[in-house]
């Protein structure tokens, strides 16, 4: 990484362009011989005197030199003693690279650009730019320790790590939540990086670049420290996500006992924030989809906007806007709108776009609910004023939260766990408003109670009044009836709506927008049955996209989604027969599901296909993209004693023998 010159001097050979004389000679041709010793040693003193000055210069500098190089590049010493923890924090030298074309080479050789870094924490906010960081470990031992680097922010796309040792590359380390959970070197939501720190100067290296926020907040541990730390924090994730899983399953039970919308829409708000945080904290990509890379992503952004949706109809519906304020109502509406729409909005735009909507998004959602219940407690509503406390420590969080995001405040355990902690007082407080709601409630039936008491007593004075009243009690209990049924038909209705869009994102796939594999695992069981009873054949075209991985390494994720989306199109466009089902397979692979189709009518459609395939053009970003795809035809007359799997798996052989034909054509499984 790093090369020493060294420049030699040769100072034997003599000038060959010119006599040389000495000083002493040319005085003695012009000077008397008692002068001449007077001049000499004035001659000396002054030539003491300025390489005394040229030395102190020198030395100066050198100390000023060394003072700026230890400033940006500033060394932690250790031992196999300790210390178990070294926060590193902004005790670093930064380079900010713009481009993000600086290597590994020209930053360990770079002497200029570094700097130190000025702030309180090193947090660098929203960014496209790639930052280097350097420090160097002293090894005071005369044994190598291990030790571990952690960067406990794990929604970094970029992070990695370089050790040298006398100028010499060691270790290195590339990582980031752009690669699948099982390369990383240590099993671990964070990314925690193992390091063998030789006897002596280990220089480290540290490149992070992200479409989010920058943070460097490095820690260098002590494995068993770091075991110890780890799972005191695990420990206290699984204790907050633990209390959340109890409060949505609690408010489920009074839900349906007491049919009220308010506690549906806390559930989606406390569900959204809870995978919110488990996406933010690296856990859910830990434990929940550490296969899912896409989906991790933009998992943040997604529940960060579902998170804000949910506040908005749990705000209306709780503090009930639709007649206390028409405005408000209104304004609670159209927020609600946006954040659906940015909800939806994460699965095709960027998420640097999406997160910063999100969270320009979350402070003015949060601070309008907050108002509106203090507003509506002004006004004397007195269930708003445990819902003012509790989104009042709710809306703290977020704001410890966003300043900690924008570089703001330090990265420490109040500023990360801000949000936790107001969450948890929000739960606390909505679940005494809810009971105080309850007692509210248990108050008006008693009251009513009494006033069919009092009516009673005023019905045995007098048969007349006791019939008037009677007559009265009729009337208001079916208008009662009346209002209740329906609310309960409006609840009915939106619930079937609810869950006809549920149906429908749970059978279709996000990208290409048409099935997904689920639903036609689903519908090849059903249709094999069929055939088998009805004695029909059943067929399947399963295709794939030729060189995928190529078009994703060439151009880029986004490049790759574009093409799936246009073979979705192409798909959707030549479903000729109702019956028939077209679905995306997994990754670049689709497949089409014929009922009662011959085999050459399965292969001309696939042909059809295959051509329409190869003639698309995608132009993205300028760059002109085309390619073609593999099929693979298999059919069979259904029994009872087959498989529909089977089936598949005919087609699958025959799309891998078209691959290996060439690619760019149609196969037929060997009957």
């Amino acid at each position: 990484m790093r090369q020493r010159a060294v420049i030699v001097i040769d100072s034997t050979q003599p000038n060959r362009s010119r006599p040389t004389r000495s000083l002493r000679a040319v005085l003695a041709q012009s000077l008397p011989a008692d002068r001449l010793k007077t001049s000499i040693a004035l001659i000396n003193k002054l030539l003491r005197g300025w390489v005394f000055f040229w030395a102190a210069g020198l030395m100066s500098f050198g100390l000023f030199a060394q003072s700026m190089a230890s400033d940006t590049f500033p060394g932690f010493t250790l031992s196999e003693a300790g210390p178990a923890r070294i926060d590193v924090a902004t005790r670093m030298g930064v380079l900010i690279d713009p481009d993000r074309t600086m290597t590994p080479d020209q930053v360990t050789r770079s002497q200029t650009g570094w700097q130190t870094i000025n702030r309180t924490a090193p947090n660098f906010g929203f960014t496209s730019d790639a930052y280097w960081f350097r420090f160097d470990l002293q090894n005071t031992s005369v044994r190598p320790v291990n030790r571990l680097v952690e960067v406990p922010i794990p929604f970094l796309d970029e992070v990695r790590l370089y050790h040298l040792v006398d100028g010499m590359l060691t270790t290195t380390y590339a990582l980031g939540d752009a690669q699948p959970f099982a390369l990383r070197p240590v099993r671990h939501p964070h990314f925690v990086m193992p390091l063998k720190l030789l006897p002596g100067s280990n220089q480290i290296y540290l490149r992070l670049a992200s479409t989010g926020t920058i943070e460097a907040s490095v820690r260098v541990w002590e494995p068993l420290a770091f075991q110890v730390a780890s799972q005191d924090e695990s420990l206290l994730q699984g204790g907050f996500a633990g209390v959340l899983l109890i409060m949505v399953i609690y408010n489920l039970f009074l839900f349906f006992s007491i049919r009220d919308l308010s506690y549906i829409y806390f559930i989606g708000f406390v569900s959204s924030y809870l995978l919110f945080h488990l996406s933010l904290s690296g856990y859910a990509f830990a434990y929940l989809w550490p296969d899912a890379v896409t989906w991790n992503s933009y998992a943040i952004s997604t529940f960060a906007a579902s998170s804000a949706l949910f506040t908005c109809l749990f705000a209306n519906s709780f503090l009930k806007l639709r007649h206390a304020s028409v405005a408000a109502f209104l304004l609670l509406n159209a927020l609600a709108v946006i954040s659906a729409l940015l909800t939806v909005s994460t699965f095709f735009l960027p998420y640097s776009v999406t997160i910063r909507i999100g969270a320009s998004l979350a402070i003015p959602v949060a601070l309008i609910a907050l108002l509106l219940g203090y507003w509506l407690w002004w006004r004397g509503a007195k269930f708003a004023r445990f819902y003012c406390l509790a989104w009042t420590a709710v809306l703290i969080g977020l704001l410890v939260l966003a300043a900690e995001k924008f570089g703001l405040v330090p990265n420490g355990f109040w500023s990360n766990n801000a949000p936790q902690i107001g969450i948890l007082v929000q739960v606390v407080l909505l679940s005494i408003t809810l009971a105080d709601r309850i007692n509210a409630d248990r108050s008006l039936r008693l009251e009513a109670q009494s006033e069919a008491l009092d009516i009673e007593r005023a019905a045995r004075a007098s048969q007349t009044a006791l019939i008037a009243a009677q007559e009265h009690a009729n009337v208001e209990l079916e208008k009662r009836v009346q209002a209740r049924t329906n609310d309960l038909n409006q609840t009915l209705e939106k619930l079937q709506i609810a869950n006809t869009r549920l149906q429908h994102l749970s059978t279709t796939d996000g990208l290409t927008q048409i099935s997904n594999r689920a639903f036609f695992d689903q519908s090849l069981q059903t249709e094999h049955r069929r055939a088998a009873r009805l004695g029909t054949s059943l067929s399947v075209i399963l295709f794939d996209i030729d060189h995928f991985k190529k078009i994703n390494d060439s151009y880029g994720h986004p490049a790759g989604d574009e093409c799936l989306r246009a073979v979705g199109e192409v798909l959707r466009s030549k479903m000729l027969r109702a019956e028939d089902v077209v679905a995306r397979y997994g990754g670049e692979e689709f497949v089409l599901l014929r009922v009662n189709a011959s085999l050459t009518n399965s292969i001309a459609v696939a042909e059809e296909l295959r051509v329409e395939i190869e003639n698309l053009r995608l132009d993205i970003n300028g760059h002109p993209i085309q390619f073609t795809a593999s099929f693979g035809v298999a059919i069979d007359m259904p029994t009872g004693n087959s498989s529909p799997q089977d089936l598949v798996s005919e087609a699958d052989k025959a799309l891998y023998q078209a691959k290996s034909d060439g690619r760019n054509r149609v196969q037929v499984a060997a009957t």
